[in-house]
């Protein structure tokens, strides 16, 4: 007899991607490919990472960050650069001041400066 398949543990909640190309949760924010900015996705929240969804397929995944604070002015947002790369290709002036690259690898860090 197979074994049936393990136990995928989830949360499911509808999102819509924001303008800015990110999804609230739990007071943080996370962000997804700008294809998808101002479209509905859904968020499958497990207890270490935040996986995102759309059109029946894996969009993105982050690790799931348990930072937070009640205070308005405390949200961590999780930036992945690449989700970004369509946006860099439209305005390539992003690059210079974006938020989400602040972090980038050596060879784009170059094309920054």
């Amino acid at each position: 007899m197979p074994l049936p398949r393990p136990f995928d543990g989830f949360v499911e909640y509808p999102k819509r991607v924001s303008p800015t190309c990110l999804i609230h949760f739990d007071r943080n924010r996370y962000s997804v490919p700008a294809s998808f900015a101002n479209r509905p996705v859904s968020v499958r929240v497990y207890p270490e990472r935040i996986v995102v969804a759309a059109e029946g397929q894996i969009v993105c995944e982050h690790a799931r960050v348990f930072a937070r604070s009640h205070e308005r002015t405390s949200t961590t947002t999780v930036f992945d650069w690449r989700h970004y790369l369509a946006v860099i290709q439209r305005k390539p002036g992003a690059l210079g001041n974006g938020a989400p690259f602040a972090e980038l690898p050596p060879a784009f860090r170059t094309l920054q400066q």
